[in-house]
């Protein structure tokens, strides 16, 4: 069996990632299986395996990918003032 790239690898677990997001909103967390998510995906299930150690991981995953940004975006626009109380867009 050739080796993955890291690349690769990554393009793996963000399509796992999308099936799982997408079937999860579908069927429900509980009536979705790692092989529906791994089939979905393209992969097999060791794939799944391979990248996350169960379901309840890749749901984190998934969820810690899509808040990210939120996050991000917040922390950016939060800052303390000169008075060392945190303000947001530069508001009082």
């Amino acid at each position: 069996m050739a080796r993955r790239t890291k690349q690769e690898a990554q393009e793996t677990r963000a399509r796992l990632l999308d099936a799982a997001e997408q079937l999860f909103h579908e069927r429900g967390v509980s009536r979705t299986s790692l092989q529906d998510i791994a089939q979905a995906a393209g992969v097999t299930r060791g794939a799944v395996y391979w990248h996350f150690e169960d379901k309840v991981q890749l749901f984190n995953a998934m969820m810690e990918r899509a808040t990210m940004p939120l996050e991000e975006d917040f922390e950016a626009s939060v800052s303390p003032g000169p008075d060392g109380h945190w303000t947001t867009c530069g508001c009082a």
